[in-house]
């Protein structure tokens, strides 16, 4: 099922979140505090909950992507895209994406090893971004 066809079929305050994702662009990684503040600024009676079911809905469908990364004090979202890892910088919090995807014949590797189906991988990757690592050897 496609984007478009769903997006049809989202209530108006599941369209706004999903808008608002949309409008941030791919590789934009947001809050879902922050989420909750542009949508109030759009719709002032907005709920907190509302909100998170929205995302909860958008990320089921496949719409939003829901990111969750060791260290950070909460999930992140960001437009669906291309298949992709994180990097996190311990020191700053800086959250990028990675063009990386396992390899197809690990999945299938692993699966039969465990004797179960894979259906997804999550791949975060942590350090010192360029600015921290550069600031550091500056001090």
């Amino acid at each position: 099922m496609t984007a478009l066809l769903d997006e049809t079929r989202l209530s108006k305050n599941h369209r706004l979140v999903y808008e608002i994702v949309q409008e941030q662009g791919y590789g934009r990684h947001l809050p879902m505090s922050e989420l909750y503040e542009l949508a109030r600024t759009r719709r002032p009676g907005i709920g907190f909950t509302t909100v998170y079911r929205a995302l909860t809905r958008l990320r089921d469908l496949g719409m939003v992507s829901e990111i969750t990364l060791p260290g950070a004090d909460s999930a992140y979202y960001e437009a669906a895209g291309p298949e992709h890892a994180h990097f996190r910088c311990t020191e700053c919090g800086t959250i990028d994406n990675v063009k990386f995807s396992l390899p197809s014949d690990l999945s299938t590797r692993v699966a039969s090893d465990l004797g179960a189906h894979v259906t997804d991988s999550v791949v975060t990757l942590l350090g010192r971004c360029r600015a921290c690592s550069t600031a550091s050897v500056a001090i």
